[in-house]
């Protein structure tokens, strides 16, 4: 393969940051390929790929297909982490704004430079979902996604769509990413994607938020639709996160910046919002650490329930009439 020529960073509109930790079989190592070639060669942008993967021939061939590769060790890498060393990466070649995304999100090189100019006035930026994105996506992905970011924005204010993954920072907001502590137990997951939001806040920062037509690849959507092993991956992530971001506690070093802005924002919850965070709290604690589908099922349904009772106009039946 001849190698591809990588576009600068310095001078870039903005960089795609993400990272890889793949075996060769993998439908998303191939997702990941269309994504850097897509940046690179469709829209002449700078692509880094922080690579953990444990087959040295990933990150060389990413490399040949134009990819800015940084390769980490199996082990030191991390959804968090990797992003972090991306981020330092684009700083120490002069690259002043990023995108983080899964590499598997083959069409976010398309609204690379929208949200660019979107960071000229916000310092970290969430990229949401448009109503015909979300109808691609895998249906119980949305499923939970829509209710528990529903819960972030009804309770801490977050910005809607907050659990789609991708974010864009300029040099100020990077400092939020790179400050993160992902060495902290439990916090080298997706947690980061929104401490980094409330870090900003507390900062007294600009946080803005957009929305692309971004459409999941359809050979993504075929793997996970129906998938016991992906829909329990959804539902842990799901809980995951909301017992942290709406529990008293949480693994994040107390002095954090963004943690301290989590507790103040709990603190002045009005009386409903109190109400409904402390029924979800409910609904979790009475999860067992492994349920079978069946009980997953029955616990979106009822947490469904209780936020309808506040105003969510999603869930299972919303989304099959849509």
């Amino acid at each position: 393969m001849t190698e591809v020529k990588r576009p600068s960073i310095e001078g870039a509109p903005v960089v795609i940051v993400t990272g890889t930790k793949y075996k060769r079989n993998d439908l998303r190592y191939d997702l990941a390929r269309t994504t850097v070639k897509r940046c690179v060669k469709d829209h002449e942008l700078p692509c880094v790929v922080v690579d953990a993967s444990p087959d040295p021939l990933i990150a060389k061939d990413l490399g040949q297909l134009g990819a800015a590769v940084v390769c980490v060790k199996p082990e030191e890498g991390g959804i968090p982490k990797q992003r972090q060393i991306g981020a330092r990466c684009v700083l120490d070649q002069g690259g002043n704004k990023i995108i983080t995304s899964e590499p598997e999100k083959t069409g976010m090189p398309d609204f690379a430079e929208e949200i660019s100019r979107t960071l000229d006035e916000f310092s970290v930026v969430v990229i949401g979902r448009t109503e015909r994105s979300k109808e691609s996506m895998p249906p119980f992905q949305r499923r939970t996604e829509e209710l528990i970011g529903w819960l972030f924005e009804y309770i801490l204010g977050m910005l809607a769509d907050a659990l789609a993954g991708p974010r864009g920072y300029n040099r100020q907001g990077m400092q939020h990413l790179l400050d993160y502590p992902s060495d902290a137990p439990g916090m080298n997951n997706w947690l980061y994607m929104y401490y980094t939001v409330l870090a900003a806040m507390a900062n007294g920062e600009r946080v803005g938020g957009t929305e692309v037509d971004l459409m999941y690849p359809e050979s993504q959507v075929k793997q996970e639709t129906d998938n016991l092993d992906f829909d329990r991956k959804r539902d842990e992530q799901a809980r995951m996160q909301a017992h942290v971001l709406l529990g008293k506690k949480s693994e994040a070093p107390q002095h954090y910046k963004a943690e301290i802005q989590r507790i103040k924002l709990l603190s002045e919850l009005d009386t409903d919002k109190d109400t409904l965070r402390n029924e979800i709290l409910k609904e979790l604690t009475l999860m067992p650490k492994k349920p079978t589908i069946e009980r997953i099922q029955e616990f979106f349904g009822r947490v469904e329930a209780i936020a309808m009772l506040f105003g969510y106009e999603g869930g299972v039946d919303a989304i099959g009439s849509r």
